[in-house]
């Protein structure tokens, strides 16, 4: 074995033998499992018959309605029977409430036929392409798109990825807050136990010990990654079901213009929120090595997060707002999958993903390199 290989499987073990990060790792999962879990228990329901019943029951009693009007198109002859049974009836509730996040006006969902849903659908991008302030060439690319998507839309049960969806947001700030907690101190242990005099002398070189920890961090940072989304996804379909993985993404994002199937959707949020763990990894650490105190720079990394919950750009502060809304605190949330703004590189157009995947990838890149320049010229001071 070389000598980056035997200080990797030695770092790894150091990051791993810490009791904070067991306890970390545990709590971040039975919270990232309670999630789903939170939604049931916390409300109560009172059926057609007067009876007071759970969420989960409710969840129960909806999920098999909807299961039974999975695979018909919604077309006139659906929109016809929801509309008489009153639009809140059981049965229909599913697709009434679908048609009312169409249209976005509860009282037109119990009178929309099927060319008045689409249209609403329509005008409804429309004005959110208008709001985000796309160019032309934007509204082009998508409306390409638009043709993509078979129309009428054929109606499928799919609450058990929706629910990750809607959880991907609390997903991305655990990751981050268990990182920020668990790799902070990676370098700055070094320095904290004046270990430093030391490692920056053996024969192995500071080279090969810095990329073994970078490695190591990495490892950390994907595998939890890995284990939140596996966790959350899992409580997901256990609670809901599974189905709906192959239908088009318009029956859960009805106003998303992304020609693709809900399962794609799912996996194109799994593959970035991997990436998203490699960038947070490094930039843990390499606030490690340059702060040198894990407080610091557990500070500096929940500040971000905060800053980016309570500060939104607006759509007409073009460039600041696009660049602002790729940040992956801002990036990983369910109403990114509508987002029409667009990214033109050597002539080819780029979606908020594909260019967040591409800035992630090289803006990793560049903090391990400036991170290994730290590390390497670093001298111990007298003390």
């Amino acid at each position: 074995m070389n000598k980056t290989g035997a200080l990797y499987f030695f770092e790894l073990k150091k990051i791993l033998h810490r009791r904070m990060v067991w306890i970390a790792c545990a709590v971040t999962l039975v919270l990232c499992a309670g999630i789903s879990l939170s939604n049931l228990l916390r409300v109560s329901y009172i059926t057609d018959d007067g009876e007071e019943i759970s969420g989960y029951e409710m969840m129960k009693m909806n999920r098999e309605y909807a299961r039974d009007l999975s695979g018909r198109a919604i077309d006139n002859i659906l929109l016809s029977e929801m509309q008489e049974a009153e639009g809140s009836a059981d049965k229909y509730v599913a697709v009434y409430s679908y048609v009312q996040k169409t249209t976005g006006d509860s009282k037109e969902a119990l009178t929309a036929d099927e060319a008045a849903l689409y249209s609403a659908r329509r005008n409804n991008l429309t004005r959110i392409w208008r709001e985000q302030m796309l160019t032309e060439e934007e509204i082009t690319y998508w409306l390409g798109k638009e043709k993509e998507i078979e129309t009428p839309f054929i109606f499928a049960y799919a609450d058990g990825w929706a629910d990750v969806f809607d959880n991907i947001y609390a997903l991305n700030f655990m990751l981050l807050l268990l990182i920020a907690v668990c790799l902070s101190n990676v370098f700055s242990m070094e320095h904290v136990r004046r270990t430093d005099q030391l490692l920056l002398c053996t024969r192995c070189g500071r080279k090969n010990l810095y990329y073994a920890k970078i490695l190591a961090g990495i490892t950390f940072g994907m595998i939890f990654a890995v284990l939140l989304f596996s966790v959350s996804a899992i409580t997901s379909i256990l609670i809901y079901g599974s189905d709906g993985f192959h239908a088009a993404l318009q029956v859960v994002l009805p106003l998303s213009s992304r020609p693709v199937s809900v399962g794609k959707a799912v996996m194109t949020l799994f593959v970035l929120f991997i990436i998203v763990s490699i960038l947070y990894s490094i930039v843990t650490m390499f606030l490690s090595e340059w702060l040198k105190n894990s407080a610091a720079v557990m500070g500096v990394l929940a500040g971000g997060m905060v800053f980016t919950m309570l500060v939104d750009i607006p759509y007409w502060l073009k460039i600041p707002s696009q660049l602002y809304d790729l940040l992956p605190t801002t990036l990983l949330i369910k109403g990114q999958l509508w987002d029409g703004r667009l990214l033109s590189v050597l002539g080819k157009q780029l979606t908020n993903y594909q260019s967040a995947a591409i800035a992630y990838t090289v803006m990793s890149v560049l903090l391990a390199a400036a991170g290994g320049k730290l590390y390497q010229k670093y001298q111990v001071n007298a003390r």
